[in-house]
């Protein structure tokens, strides 16, 4: 997955390979996942963490979270984009039933027969 890190007003350069190694491991969760632009602002007392990941043939998933430093921020982030994440693949993966056969016998056999 490609990863668009931007910082403002805070310093992000220690942890860069983390940010990408993070929401690599949000492609477990949709596979079809290609881009994530990730941006971290600094306040006062504490830094945002807002990312948008785009998903092929799919709608974006949109997420932030807030905490006192950018790890921690990122952590928030990356939790809530994976539940968004596998909930969205589950509620498109096709959740067949199982066979009739499966439930209640085949339908050819004569009931109530032994030996």
């Amino acid at each position: 997955m490609r990863t668009i890190v931007t910082a403002r007003n805070t310093d992000v350069s220690g942890i860069r390979d983390v940010i990408e190694a993070r929401f690599e491991n949000l492609q477990r969760f949709e596979p079809r996942a290609s881009k994530a632009e990730v941006v971290f602002t600094g306040e006062k007392t504490q830094v945002r963490a807002a990312a948008v990941v785009s998903i092929d043939r799919g709608r974006p998933v949109h997420g932030e979270a807030a905490g006192p430093d950018p790890r921690t921020a990122l952590d928030r982030l990356t939790d809530k984009l994976g539940n968004q994440l596998r909930r969205n693949h589950d509620r498109y993966h096709q959740h067949a039933a199982p066979p009739m056969e499966e439930l209640f016998g085949s339908p050819f056999e004569p009931p109530g027969e032994t030996g």
